[in-house]
């Protein structure tokens, strides 16, 4: 499936294993939010579990007073993923994820999220995500139809006990994207190449607007 939807993992097995890294603590906020019942089918068969580990050092959480604490958080119900290429560089590939409120009232975002890389027939693919600071995490407070945006990095260059030649890894065709505070993630189209260094990429914090053109 290729929707920007609500989706849960289609495998118990994988939930479990991937929970590391698809969980996006934006340093502060209600952590212990319920999963979203699925919206999509499973896919057949179950895939070996992978090996996901999280890359990053913990950002600081926020004071009680934080805006992160009120309400009014988005949901993962309330918004939709994006990705866009942002160009490349030596050895390096760049985009951009936008997040935008499709819901019908105002909500804010605080932090990083969290991503999991999947093969075009929905198996998962070893990923780490790295938390960049500065900039540190700012509450984005989105109107409806309002956008926050998160750079992402990776290498195209094979890393220790990667092919050199050939593909360093499967290519990925989907990623699955869960919002500051959510359990619950949004699938959305992968069309940026393989991610080499074992499945690495940094990511920004969330900023104000949609991402640069």
């Amino acid at each position: 499936m290729r929707p920007s939807g609500i989706s849960k993992p289609p495998f118990a097995i994988v939930l479990a294993s991937a929970a590391a890294v698809l969980c996006a603590c934006g340093g502060g906020g209600d952590s212990g939010a319920s999963p979203t019942p699925s919206r999509t089918t499973a896919a057949p068969g179950t895939p070996p579990s992978p090996t996901i580990t999280r890359d990053f050092a913990p950002t600081p959480s926020a004071s009680s007073g934080s805006p992160s604490h009120a309400s009014g958080r988005c949901r993962s119900d309330d918004l939709e993923a994006r990705i866009s290429t942002a160009g490349p560089a030596a050895g390096q590939r760049y985009a951009f994820l936008t997040l935008t409120n499709t819901s019908g009232s105002a909500c804010h975002v605080y932090g990083y999220v969290g991503m999991l890389l999947l093969t075009a027939s929905d198996h998962p693919i070893p990923t780490r995500v790295e938390r960049l600071s500065p900039p540190g995490p700012q509450t984005v407070r989105l109107q409806p139809g309002g956008s926050a945006h998160a750079r992402l990095q990776w290498t195209v260059v094979p890393g220790p006990r990667e092919p050199e030649h050939g593909a360093c890894a499967p290519t990925p065709g989907l990623a699955w994207v869960t919002p500051p505070d959510e359990r619950s993630h949004l699938a959305v189209n992968w069309n940026q190449g393989v991610v080499c260094g074992n499945g690495h990429i940094s990511t920004t914090p969330l900023q104000p607007g949609a991402a640069p053109r």
